[in-house]
């Protein structure tokens, strides 16, 4: 009777574990992108990230000090730079608005001018501080603008992760993205992309973002290693993030844009 008992509750957990594989199977483009912007991101985190910028024999590196907190709906992000010389005490700040009715916004502040800058929207695709990234790359942190992508499914990788299509909603949009679409590869296990490849506005193959790691604080995944490859120039930026740990009592003051000059003393 028990054998039985065990073999009919067997039955029931194959089959439900059947279904719910299927349905993940039928997860559409939409769905995978919302469970990318879900994604658990909230953790204080704080440390130290590393550019080096990489084209034929020539080699440059940038870093900075890095700070990400959460408040209410919003997700901000802080860079401090302190190499090389001649760009330290330049600060960058995004605030990342979950909600759809209002607008991200990005700052940067340049010693060489005493002044900061407010990045419109409008150059979300100009080149971040010399390197492969652009604003809107750094500013999204991995995750997919829902207003700016039409999504679809491509099915499942041979790897089990899904593949994730988007295209610019339209040729506006395209232009401020600096992208036409994209094709990813999304690990279900963390909703986090593990290698995206960008078109330009005009469909041509941009470039290909490579997440070799990801390291966890709390609940929140961060990539701490991953490579952007420029395939029309062949200009390489590898980006690297070390002492990655949980940033407790983070001061507000320091996600104030007015304050943004004096970030650079202040920063942990």
């Amino acid at each position: 009777m028990h054998k039985i008992a065990l073999i009919a509750l067997s039955a029931v957990a194959f089959l439900s574990l059947s279904l719910e594989a299927s349905a993940q199977g039928n997860l559409t483009g939409e769905e995978i992108a919302r469970k990318i912007a879900d994604r658990p991101n909230a953790d204080p985190r704080k440390g130290t990230i590393t550019f080096v910028m990489q084209y034929k024999d020539r080699s440059r590196k940038r870093q900075a000090r890095m700070l990400r907190t959460e408040t209410g709906a919003t997700h901000r992000l802080l860079l401090a730079f302190d190499q090389p010389a001649s760009i330290r005490g330049t600060s960058f700040l995004s605030y990342d608005h979950k909600s759809a009715s209002k607008t991200d916004e990005t700052w940067l502040y340049l010693p060489a001018t005493s002044r900061t800058r407010r990045v419109p929207a409008s150059d979300r695709a100009d080149s971040f501080m010399g390197t492969e990234l652009s604003f809107g790359d750094v500013k999204d942190s991995f995750i997919f603008g829902l207003a700016d992508y039409d999504f679809s499914s491509g099915g499942r990788a041979g790897n089990g992760r899904y593949i994730l299509k988007g295209k610019a909603r339209n040729a506006r949009v395209a232009r401020e993205i600096g992208y036409g679409g994209f094709t990813a590869e999304i690990d279900p296990a963390t909703w986090f992309p593990r290698r995206i490849t960008f078109t330009d506005p005009a469909g041509k193959r941009l470039k290909t973002i490579a997440v070799r790691k990801l390291d966890k604080v709390g609940a929140s995944w961060t990539a701490t290693d991953f490579v952007v490859t420029n395939h029309l120039t062949g200009r390489l930026t590898k980006v690297s993030l070390s002492g990655l740990a949980r940033a407790s009592n983070a001061n507000d003051n320091l996600f104030d844009p007015a304050r943004l000059d004096r970030v650079s003393g202040r920063m942990p």
